[in-house]
């Protein structure tokens, strides 16, 4: 399986080395060399191989600190930077021995799918892992990740969106299952209308799985105009629309606005994550209005837009990020 070629990166060049040859003869006088014998020249040596690309370095995620219960989302983290982060010479499958040396159950690697990535040398990077769930035994990450591997002399990457289901028992979190979405790489070239205005403006950043969702017709028009009337003030990253998001509300039977793809979920606004912000922040506050002035009906965020007894929300499950829904 192939993905993008990443293009503008520094590439490393096999050097050519010389070796000086010419060595005179030890003699007591010497004399120049007899005419029609020419000195020895430089060998230049061949390549012993295609340049290798140099991958970006494995950074682990670490959480800011403003975070709720950290220690969820780098549980999280771990195990798929594990899955996903493959050193050169060694065979991306099985995984087994690296989700061990994560302090994670091997057995995930079952279920691994596309976070295992296509090839090694690989890199997988935690663009963010956002809640989808939180109580006190039991949590949810919507987590976008990164991954970059090398195919030949080219670096390739794709960007994998994945649900990781968390449980707590003796007091430490630990991964239970994972839920991967497949890749859709050929997805952005089936939007049309404003849903292609929205993937192709640049203003808001779309995970392949939420290009996927666009192209599939799954997503509410309602949902693409907020989106489009945001990006004309603000620039978004955006974390899910449907798919990778758990299908019923987190802990209920009841199915979820993301499920009938009434919904999307904001995780930084001009480039600064929403758990970063203060939540007396104005700038918050200000983005939250302009959520609310598209006509949303469904605003959870960490502050309430309307306060107490209205029809948005706030809670600790939405520090991380803003959800924009329509109920109706």
């Amino acid at each position: 399986m192939t993905g993008r070629s990443v293009g503008r990166r520094g590439f490393l060049v096999a050097a050519a080395g010389v070796v000086a040859a010419a060595c005179g003869v030890d003699e007591p006088s010497p004399s120049p060399p007899r005419a029609g014998r020419s000195l020895p020249r430089p060998v230049r040596k061949q390549p012993e191989g295609p340049a290798v690309p140099a991958l970006p370095a494995s950074v682990p995620w670490q959480p800011g600190a403003a975070e709720i219960s950290p220690e969820v989302k780098v549980a999280a983290a771990r195990v798929l930077e594990a899955l996903g982060t493959v050193p050169g010479g060694v065979a991306v499958v099985p995984a087994a021995d690296r989700l061990t040396a994560a302090g994670a159950d091997p057995a995930l690697a079952a279920t691994a799918g596309p976070l295992l990535p296509p090839a090694a040398p690989a890199v997988a990077r935690i663009v963010y892992p956002q809640y989808g769930g939180l109580e006190s035994s039991t949590a949810s990450i919507m987590a976008v990740v990164r991954q970059t591997w090398a195919d030949g002399t080219t670096l390739r990457e794709r960007v994998v969106t994945a649900e990781v289901r968390l449980r707590r028992s003796g007091g430490a979190w630990t991964v239970a299952e994972l839920r991967p979405v497949a890749p859709a790489p050929e997805a952005a070239a089936a939007l049309t209308g404003p849903a292609a205005e929205l993937a192709a403006g640049g203003r808001v950043q779309l995970p392949e799985a939420a290009v996927a969702d666009l192209a599939a017709g799954v997503v509410d028009a309602r949902v693409v105009a907020a989106l489009l009337e945001l990006a004309g003030t603000y620039r978004l990253a955006v974390s899910v629309f449907r798919a990778g998001h758990p299908e019923n509300v987190f802990g209920t039977g009841r199915t979820s606005n993301h499920t009938r793809g009434r919904a999307v979920d904001i995780w930084a606004v001009d480039d600064r994550p929403v758990v970063s912000m203060a939540k007396d922040e104005p700038f918050l506050l200000d983005f939250l209005a302009a959520v609310r002035a598209t006509g949303s009906d469904e605003i959870g965020g960490p502050v309430d837009p309307d306060g107490p007894g209205g029809q948005h929300f706030a809670d600790d499950l939405h520090r991380d990020h803003v959800h924009l829904g329509f109920e109706r």
